[in-house]
C-alpha cells in the first residue's frame, strides 16, 4: 500500500528540460446560453492522437479568476507535463472556463453582483462548452470520463453542479 503524501514533492510545477510538453491553447465558442462567444482555454497533452479519445477534466477558478487564471497562478499544463514524463497520470485534455456567465461582469465587479453569473455558468457547461468540446477534441462524451473539479468557488459550483 503507498504512504500518502504530506506534501506536494519539490519542483513539481516546474518546467523540467527534456520532457515532451502539452498544449496550452485559447478557444472561442458560442454561447447561447449568453448569446454571446466566450473565451476558454484548453490543454491537450504530448502527444494527441486524434484516434485515441481521452477522459476531459472542466477546471473552475476561484472568484477572482476568469479562463486564464489557473494558467497565471497555477501551472496545469507544467504540472501534467511532468507527471506524464514520470507516468503518474492519465493523459487527459484539461477545459479551463470562465465561470462567470455574462459578458459585462468581471472580476472587479462587486460579488453580489457577480452572482447570478456563476449560477448561470451551470447552463453555460452543459449547453454550449461541454458539446464544443466534445464536437472539437477527441474526448470521450459520457459522464464516466468527465470530471469537474473548481478552487474556491470553482470548487462550490462543481458541488453544485456535480
Amino acid at each position: 500500500m503507498q504512504q500518502p503524501i504530506s506534501a506536494a514533492p519539490k519542483g513539481f510545477d516546474q518546467k523540467r528540460e527534456g520532457i515532451p510538453r502539452g498544449t496550452l491553447e485559447t478557444v472561442q465558442y458560442e454561447s447561447t446560453t449568453l448569446g454571446a462567444k466566450r473565451k476558454a482555454r484548453v490543454y491537450t497533452p504530448p502527444g494527441l492522437s486524434k484516434d485515441q479519445r481521452y477522459p476531459v477534466l472542466y477546471l473552475l477558478h476561484g472568484i477572482g479568476g476568469d479562463e486564464n487564471e489557473w494558467a497565471r497562478n497555477g501551472a496545469p499544463d507544467i504540472i501534467l507535463d511532468n507527471l506524464y514524463a514520470e507516468q503518474k497520470a492519465v493523459p487527459m485534455i484539461v477545459v479551463l472556463p470562465n465561470g462567470r456567465a455574462s459578458t459585462e461582469l468581471t472580476a472587479r465587479d462587486p460579488i453580489p453582483k457577480q452572482s447570478p453569473a456563476f449560477a448561470k455558468f451551470e447552463q453555460e457547461l452543459l449547453k454550449d462548452l461541454i458539446p464544443f468540446i466534445e464536437k472539437n477534441y477527441p474526448v470521450i462524451a459520457d459522464r464516466e470520463s468527465r470530471a469537474l473539479f473548481g478552487l474556491s468557488m470553482g470548487g462550490g459550483q462543481a458541488l453544485n453542479f456535480g
